[in-house]
């Protein structure tokens, strides 16, 4: 659930070229020196005092030294550090390059050194990967091997000095590439098993990343331990000689300006979106008989582990409501105490697109909008009226800003808001589309997700207007779409790099009939530095109707092959 991540003291990342050596870097220097228009470094970084630039930001004020500060560099730093190291020696002319005499000494090497900067590494492959799990042995047997085994390697050619101090000297199976896409698109071959090892922050929505030894960088800090990690490459400074006392500012200076790492815990969030919730029928039976919260028993701690989770709740809560236990009945509502199963599950926002919230008229539904607010639940694509139910809801977490944004496509007509009158938001192409434009014209919020209740099918491909209404709001500018209406999990797609997820299945619910019905999905988007990096899938299968297990590996493997399979691929 949506909570303060713990607080690390980590810079945040600076970019730059990677550089291969302290000459390599001099030479780079010259011709690459920051002008007046903000490349220096910040006093924010640097601890330094200001000088007002009429044309700029300020500028750091140099430090006088008698002696020079000579620094050696050690090959194939990070380009963080390279950039961060370049812009220091550009503001302060007392620090110099130097292969001899050097008082500091930056590399590879722990011996005798204080780390200085951590490189986060991620071993990503093709989205449409059903099993994401491997051993550190396994990757480094292939890394090392000296025939091609069956694994293939995919990294840049600046990470191999970083990667080497890892996992050893390269063999055969690992190929540089000079840029990102070729690495990504290495990593989508069809022909060999291939997978790419990236820098955490360089990861994007459609590779899907592997969990190392049970550790997965994706994660935030609920579910990933950056200390026993073995993915991460460590830079180390040397003290090669007793600084004299006008040094050590200079000094000072230097080492402030590198961040820690390239992964910053505090600009991470981690969001659980979920498919269908109705607590009703014959779930709500097992719920007065088993506990208000028994839905939740088995997969509400991963849930409440995101730190943002969202519900897709289709159901008002009736103070009255009888549990009506009839297949035939479709007039749904829920009892009050029954939000111990969203707070079980670490539910932080409530989408109300579902068609369900008007079913016992327009007292019980407001009354139910008043519940949501008592408790301290936001909600969108539903409202008192048709400007609520269509308001963005707006989110900050550790830095990422987040509009959500919902609709109900299919009706029945009394399930839709109107001028005076609660309900879900009526779904307009046009006026969404517009509305998500104005979001990112306006900068209200770094990614717009938007979540639609459509026709329901229990095809796992969406409906063709389906997917040309979900593509459409993607070219408007939505940077997730997912649909929230089926009771079986649907393919999915990426448009311009834009996850589409066309249905997650039911998560809280009474069907199990077929065994389509009792399968789910879970997603898990990490969201860093206000942009979306990686999504990971869940699979869930119902028992009891109406309590989610995780799915086995035989049932995630037919649920994922199934829906992979009606995916659209590039």
């Amino acid at each position: 659930m949506m909570r303060e991540s713990l607080r690390h003291k980590i810079g945040v990342l600076a970019g730059a070229l990677l550089i291969l050596g302290g000459v390599g870097l001099l030479i780079w220097l010259l011709s690459n020196r920051p002008t007046s228009t903000g490349q220096g470094l910040s006093a924010a970084n640097a601890g330094e005092p200001l000088v007002e630039q009429a044309d700029g930001p300020p500028t750091p004020v140099p430090i006088a030294v008698q002696t020079p500060l000579i620094l050696t560099l050690g090959d194939g730093l990070p380009p963080a550090v390279g950039g961060a190291i370049s812009n220091t020696v550009a503001a302060q002319p007392g620090l110099q390059l130097g292969a001899t005499g050097a008082h500091l000494r930056i590399d590879w090497q722990a011996d005798g050194g204080s780390m200085l900067y951590g490189q986060t590494f991620a071993v990503a492959t093709r989205f449409n990967t059903v099993v994401l799990s491997m051993t550190l042995t396994t990757l480094q047997t292939a890394w090392q091997g000296e025939t091609m085994g069956e694994l293939a390697i995919a990294v840049l050619n600046e990470n191999v000095p970083a990667l080497t101090t890892v996992l050893g000297a390269p063999g055969p199976a690992v190929t540089p590439y000079a840029d990102f896409a070729a690495v990504a698109a290495a990593a989508w071959t069809k022909e060999f098993r291939t997978v790419a090892i990236l820098p955490f922050e360089q990861l994007m929505p459609s590779l899907a990343v592997y969990a190392i030894d049970g550790q997965n960088p994706v994660e935030n800090a609920n579910r990933f331990d950056a200390a026993t990690y073995p993915l991460v490459a460590r830079v180390y400074l040397h003290r090669q000689e007793p600084l004299a006392p006008d040094q050590q500012p200079l000094a000072d200076a230097l080492l402030a300006a590198i961040p820690a790492a390239n992964r910053d815990p505090t600009r991470l969030t981690v969001l659980a979106m979920t498919g269908v919730t109705a607590m009703c029928r014959l779930t709500a039976q097992q719920m007065d008989e088993n506990g208000p919260d028994w839905p939740a028993a088995v997969v509400g701690p991963e849930l409440a582990a995101a730190d943002i989770t969202h519900i897709s709740n289709e159901v008002p809560f009736v103070e009255d409501c009888e549990t009506n236990i009839s297949s035939s009945n479709l007039v749904f509502c829920s009892k009050p105490a029954y939000i111990a199963t969203l707070r079980a599950s670490g539910a932080d926002i409530i989408g109300l697109t579902g068609n369900h919230q008007n079913d016992f008229g327009k007292s019980d539904a407001l009354a139910s909008l008043a519940f949501y607010e008592q408790e301290g639940l936001p909600v969108y694509g539903g409202g008192v009226n048709l400007a609520a139910a269509e308001a963005p809801l707006y989110l900050e977490h550790n830095g990422n800003r987040l509009a959500f944004l919902g609709a109900n496509s299919y009706g029945p007509d009394f399930a839709w808001a109107d001028v005076d009158y609660p309900g879900s938001a009526p779904f307009d192409l046009a006026r969404m589309s517009e509305l998500i434009a104005t979001i990112h014209r306006e900068d209200h919020a770094d990614l717009v997700l938007v979540e639609l209740q459509y026709e329901e099918s229990y095809a796992v491909m969406p409906l063709p207007d389906q997917r040309e209404n979900f593509n459409a709001l993607v070219k408007a500018g939505a940077d997730i779409v997912t649909g929230v209406q089926s009771h079986v999990p649907q393919a999915l797609e990426f448009t311009d790099g834009k996850l589409i997820l066309y249905g997650l299945g039911n998560l809280y619910f009474d069907q199990m009939w077929p065994q389509s019905v009792r399968e789910g999905m879970i997603v898990k988007h990490t969201l860093y530095q206000g942009r979306h990096l990686s999504t990971q899938i869940l699979t869930t299968f119902l028992y009891e109707y109406g309590q989610p297990h995780w799915a086995t590996a035989n049932q995630r493997t037919s649920i994922l092959q199934r829906v992979f399979a009606a995916s659209y691929w590039e």
